[in-house]
């Protein structure tokens, strides 16, 4: 064969394979649409058209900002620098805050890689009637942001899971995530980075620009009050920064609603719970970076272990990873004189941030679900020692905690006593005596099965024997216990002594 036709041949083959090629994306490409869209429509979800606005237009409207450019040209007259320095730095700012959201990402690729994930690990737990009605609580065009607080680097994941047919959420991520492919996964997500230690003002300014245009332009956002992980499983206090950027919105819009919805999260097991307890003082960027480690190291033990008959049981996994959402909070409820605050000079406002950046924390307090592991941590440490004590000791606490509205976690493991409740609601009120001697057979099922599904998991990770009824706790145990126990206090730390301190330790 002679060489024109021998390249006329391979030209042929390549166009033949790249023209298969083009019409089998496209017709998965349309599969996947046609499936993103069914997903959306069987569960109404209702993405935000600034969701898809192209980040070179926010890019850019942040570049002409009249605040971002007073700023600039401050910092050269300041600096020695030359205006062109100061806005590259700016410019470099933005291309790492400013994400893309990407529906194909979110919905196909993160959504599948963030539920075989949960379910491999956990049993979800999600009270999806809360988050509905919280929705429908806030009325259109009021600026929404979920607030969390932070116990594993799980929670991001778990949260998206437990929203996903809800609400797509656009998070602030910190360093941790700033490495590849964390970072273009976690941008076609719609979440935003953020420099937390940043020691730079206008840093700090240009992330306040950014949050404040785009949760004004009703893109819904969320954030971890606290603004890291909680170390001793307590919350911590919470940090400010990221709550005054959000409530700067009133210095242009006085009279815009912002709404804040409590989420709380909770769990059987940390993942990375005794890494966090062997820390010691502030976790740097290498710090996060380990426990993030210590969670994808183990990804192929639990990986494994899914593949046999004991992980198709729901107590053989790591017990529940539980979501709950509490009613929303309206910035003007919470802080009347919120546009005159905003108004305020930083020194001046940040204690008025401070007090409800608390108030918003004790709100997400008590939006934490009760899990049988913490639960029962909490009897063990109080010295309930044998099986009749703990069941006594855990029935009153889930009393007390049904009675307070907290939420409590139960999965598949409760069904059949949540069905004989509802098949018995009504039925004995002409026979009070009958109804209360059922209510009590109630909740000894109850807290025996919390006890069992506890023990099980405790005992597996060898912090407690289980002999004749008697339990003992290893010498590890007691600092472990009180780490699960702990999620269920109120704050203890407020964020009056974060608010003392400089601008940029307030930032989340």
């Amino acid at each position: 064969m002679s060489l024109p036709l021998e390249i006329a041949a391979v030209l042929a083959a390549v166009g033949t394979y790249e023209a298969a090629r083009y019409t089998a994306f496209r017709a998965l490409k349309r599969r996947w649409q046609r499936s993103i869209g069914d997903f959306m429509r069987r569960h109404q979800v209702q993405l935000e058209h600034f969701r898809f606005i192209d980040r070179v237009w926010v890019r850019q409207t942040l570049l002409q900002d009249p605040e971002i450019d007073r700023l600039a040209a401050d910092r050269a007259a300041t600096s020695g620098e030359t205006l062109y320095e100061v806005r590259a730095r700016i410019e470099a700012w933005l291309d790492e805050i400013v994400p893309f959201f990407n529906l194909f990402s979110y919905y196909k690729i993160g959504a599948t890689a963030a539920r075989a994930a949960v379910r491999v690990c956990y049993e979800p737990v999600f009270d999806d009637a809360a988050l509905a009605r919280a929705r429908a609580a806030i009325p259109p065009g009021t600026v929404t942001v979920y607030v969390a607080n932070h116990r594993s680097n799980a929670d991001y994941v778990v949260l998206s899971v437990g929203t996903l047919r809800q609400v797509a959420l656009s998070y602030a991520v910190g360093e941790w995530a700033r490495v590849w492919p964390l970072d273009s996964l976690f941008r076609s997500f719609g979440s935003y980075f953020v420099r937390r230690g940043e020691k730079d003002p206008l840093y700090h300014r240009v992330l306040a620009r950014y949050l404040q245009l785009v949760a004004s332009r009703g893109l819904t956002t969320a954030f971890f009050l606290e603004g890291g992980l909680s170390r001793d499983g307590a919350l911590r206090p919470p940090r400010i920064g990221l709550l005054d950027y959000l409530v700067g919105i009133l210095r242009a819009e006085p009279h815009r609603h912002i709404a804040f919805v409590p989420v709380g999260i909770n769990y059987d097991r940390v993942l990375e719970d005794r890494h966090l307890l062997g820390e010691r003082g502030p976790p740097g960027v290498l710090q996060k970076l380990a426990s993030l480690g210590h969670i994808l190291l183990r990804a192929p033990v639990v990986a494994g272990a899914f593949f046999g008959r004991a992980a198709l049981r729901s107590h053989r996994k790591y017990g529940y990873a539980a979501v709950a959402f509490g009613p929303p909070l309206f910035l003007h409820d919470l802080l009347p004189d919120a546009a005159a605050v905003a108004a305020l000079p930083d020194v001046e406002r940040r204690p008025h941030i401070a007090a409800l950046a608390d108030r918003l924390l004790g709100s997400v307090a008590d939006a934490v679900p009760v899990t049988p592991v913490s639960v029962v941590a909490a009897a063990l440490l109080d010295g309930a020692l044998g099986r009749s004590a703990l069941r006594q000791h855990v029935a009153t606490a889930l009393h007390g905690y049904r009675a307070a509205g907290r939420p409590i976690a139960q999965g598949k493991a409760f069904q059949g006593l949540r069905d004989a409740n509802s098949n018995g609601a009504g039925s004995d009120r002409a026979n009070p005596d009958l109804a209360a001697l059922e209510a009590d057979i109630g909740s000894s099922e109850e807290a025996e099965r919390t006890v069992d599904l506890a023990l099980r998991l405790l005992t597996r990770r060898g912090l407690v024997t289980l002999r004749a009824g008697a339990v003992t706790l290893s010498a590890d145990a007691p600092p472990i216990l009180a780490y699960y126990a702990r999620s269920l206090e109120p704050p203890k730390r407020s964020a009056s002594a974060w608010s003392a301190g400089d601008p940029e330790r307030t930032a989340s």
